[in-house]
């Protein structure tokens, strides 16, 4: 035995009896024959079929071990901690061909749009909407009073949205 377990539950009819190891050492005559398994630092009594299932199991895991050990098999899983999912290191590398192919499309017609407003309109919208500025910013800048930035980007808005609802 690789560790010397805490405590010893013995079944005694249906209820189990708990033993230190050294009461269990003293009076193992009277458990021979008995199967235990360990659990949690301390051993217990189970069935016979419980006991044959938890060393089939116990066998099984240690030859797919065996198996992963000589594949070089890796588990994201052995990555995980209480703060971080070793999962969320991998990358999905399936391209969402229909949503770059939707995006695409709106780029391209976003460019026609752009390529179609007059030179005040795309001043306007480098401005406000590639540079960042305010229409404040935007009007001390180019001198045009901020109300009228403010008028002229509205009718932009409402341009853009009528060609992209078409």
């Amino acid at each position: 035995m690789e560790y010397t377990p805490k405590k010893v539950f013995v079944l005694d009819g249906k209820t189990y009896l708990e033993l230190s190891y050294a009461e269990f050492r003293q009076q193992r005559d009277t458990y021979q024959g008995r199967r235990f398994i360990p659990l949690h630092g301390m051993l217990m009594e189970v069935s016979k079929d419980a006991y044959k299932s938890f060393y089939k199991d116990k066998r099984r895991q240690k030859y797919l071990n065996e198996r992963s050990d000589d594949n070089g098999d890796f588990s994201y899983d052995m990555l995980t901690t209480d703060e971080f999912n070793g999962e969320d290191i991998l990358v999905d590398e399936v391209a969402d061909t229909a949503g770059e192919a939707e995006k695409n499309l709106l780029l391209d017609k976003l460019r026609l749009v752009i390529a179609g407003l007059s030179e005040d309109e795309r001043q306007l919208l480098d401005a406000l909407y590639y540079q960042g500025l305010t229409e404040r910013d935007w009007s001390a800048q180019s001198g045009i009073p901020q109300k009228t930035i403010n008028d002229r980007k509205k009718r932009l808005l409402i341009k853009l949205r009528k060609f992209f609802e078409k």
